[in-house]
């Protein structure tokens, strides 16, 4: 006897939304250069990975290029899926993005700083972990500069609170001591995460400039020079620490 054919019925009338327009509208009204500027950012990380074609010949002879390359693409997706996030309300899963991001950040500062560590990254990557952990890494690259180090500690620190299910990324989700039946827009939340996704613009281009100026059109340079500027102040209207 042939085995019992099952059917898969599917009840529920209204399917889920990809974005929740509300909240975006809102975010738009209230954030209106920021939300413009996240866009063009996220086009630009999009279209300058094109110089890939030309410096790919160069990956196999310096590894290291091929790993800042594949972390600023990487980025470019978090980035661009931290809007998704931040235009649904999802704030706590933006900063959960955001610390991705800025380990890998911190990997291609210590690739451009050492590039033969990108051989072990590619070979074993979870070899490289336990020898390169994120402290360790922001030791060795900002121990000359103590000030940059506890301001990207503060960042890092108030990341892993947000990914920690017991911390302060469960407090988005509660309102009245009930939790939420549905997103909901907060402008505090979201300034907080607009800040952080201009600190992932920021620091994503200029590792990205600064590695394939070479390969790198004028008018990309322009362009990249002209959004820098913009996103920094960004980073400092919204980040409060």
């Amino acid at each position: 006897m042939k085995p019992e054919e099952t059917k898969t019925t599917i009840s529920e009338k209204r399917e889920t939304p990809l974005v929740n327009r509300v909240i975006m509208k809102r975010t738009e009204d209230v954030f209106p250069e920021e939300t413009k500027l996240i866009l063009a950012g996220t086009n630009l990380m999009r279209r300058i990975t094109s110089v890939s074609k030309d410096a790919i010949k160069e990956f196999p002879s310096n590894p290291s290029l091929s790993a800042i390359m594949n972390l600023f693409a990487r980025n470019r997706e978090l980035v661009h899926f931290s809007m998704i996030c931040l235009t649904n309300g999802g704030y706590a899963s933006t900063k959960v993005l955001s610390r991705v991001a800025l380990e890998n950040i911190l990997c291609m500062r210590l690739f451009k700083d050492k590039p033969d560590l990108a051989t072990e990254w590619f070979s074993s990557p979870v070899k490289f972990r336990e020898n390169w952990p994120p402290g360790k890494i922001r030791d060795e690259l900002f121990s000359r500069d103590s000030s940059f180090n506890k301001a990207y500690r503060v960042f890092y620190e108030q990341l892993c609170n947000y990914s920690h299910p017991s911390f302060k990324g469960w407090s988005e989700q509660i309102l009245k001591e009930s939790i939420l039946w549905h997103p909901v827009f907060s402008a505090d939340y979201a300034s907080e995460c607009i800040g952080l996704i201009f600190f992932v613009i920021v620091q994503s281009l200029i590792l990205f400039k600064d590695s394939f100026r070479k390969w790198l059109p004028e008018n990309f340079i322009v362009d990249i020079n002209n959004i820098l500027p913009k996103s920094l102040q960004m980073v400092r209207r919204h980040f409060k620490y």
